[in-house]
């Protein structure tokens, strides 16, 4: 079984690590192959610095076209909220077989599931200035019958650089901080406790610091991190049932990127994944530069 990964930069590649760490924990019946394709042309150009949503999805068509021909993947996952929103709007969804999940639907369902055992909780999604911009989980989830009133967006401009960049945290945690205390300006519901949900990949690397900044508040708090659970829902059907029938070492990961990732970056994300996913890591530090890829 061959699950090609993708996102718009790094943030994604901890989708990658919880999968290999989720398949090598309960075996598989046969062999995997996670392959990471970095879909940014550039370090410092990426969709969200696209000009209008007519480019991204012309890019991103243009992208999942040729990482398909190219790798021949059973299955897509798109590890980013930005491209999950636009996957729809490409001919590549209308001409492929190849079944294709995203991030966005994987995060709604959990959010609707963990809704179902609470009782009056402020939904709270943060997320960069595209995907809140798209407004698609409040739409989906009003869609499935969440009060509007209690769906809060915000906005965290250049938190994702940020955490790629600041090993020690001490940025990142300021960020959090006010992104954090804006967003509960915008309830209208003060005695309600916070569901939270991180919609950028890059978020889940600092998942403790947005606890940290809610518990102040004296509500009980739940935050979602989808980095966690994806492989739960879209590989259990590929593992192992029982241990005779697991396949040992069978889980072979690669990193591919068009740009040379840069030495903070490769330094930091080796510093979060290193303990989840040996494996990706060793894929990450040794990754396939192919700037001639898209």
């Amino acid at each position: 079984m061959h699950l090609l990964i993708t996102d718009s930069g790094v943030g994604g590649l901890s989708v990658c690590a919880f999968a290999e760490r989720f398949l090598r924990s309960h075996g598989v019946k046969e062999p995997v192959k996670l392959t990471y394709v970095n879909a940014s042309p550039e370090n410092d150009f990426g969709y969200n610095s696209m000009a209008s949503r007519r480019e991204k999805i012309e890019n991103f068509d243009r992208f999942l076209g040729i990482v398909d021909t190219t790798y021949s993947p059973d299955q897509i996952y798109i590890a980013c909220n930005t491209l999950s929103v636009i996957f729809h709007e490409t001919d590549f969804s209308n001409r492929s077989d190849i079944s294709v999940e995203g991030i966005v639907e994987t995060g709604v369902k959990r959010i609707l599931q963990k809704l179902e055992h609470s009782a009056r909780m402020n939904v709270v999604v943060f997320g960069t200035d595209t995907t809140i911009e798209e407004n698609t989980y409040a739409r989906l989830l009003e869609h499935n019958g969440i009060a509007r009133e209690s769906i809060i967006s915000q906005a965290c401009p250049s938190l994702a650089d940020t955490i790629s960049e600041d090993r020690q945290g001490l940025s990142a945690q300021r960020k959090i901080e006010k992104y954090v205390k804006e967003a509960i300006e915008k309830s209208t519901d003060k005695e309600a406790d916070y569901l939270v949900y991180l919609a950028c990949t890059h978020y889940g690397y600092r998942k403790d610091y947005f606890g940290q900044a809610f518990r102040g508040t004296g509500h009980a708090i739940d935050v979602l991190n989808p980095n966690e659970f994806v492989a739960e829902e879209i590989l259990t059907g590929i593992i192992s049932e029982s241990t005779e029938n697991r396949v040992e070492s069978a889980v072979d990961v690669e990193f591919v990127s068009r740009y040379q990732i840069p030495e903070t970056a490769l330094e930091t994300i080796t510093f979060f994944l290193e303990e989840i996913s040996p494996e990706t890591v060793r894929a990450f530090t040794h990754y396939t530069h192919a700037p001639d890829l898209f």
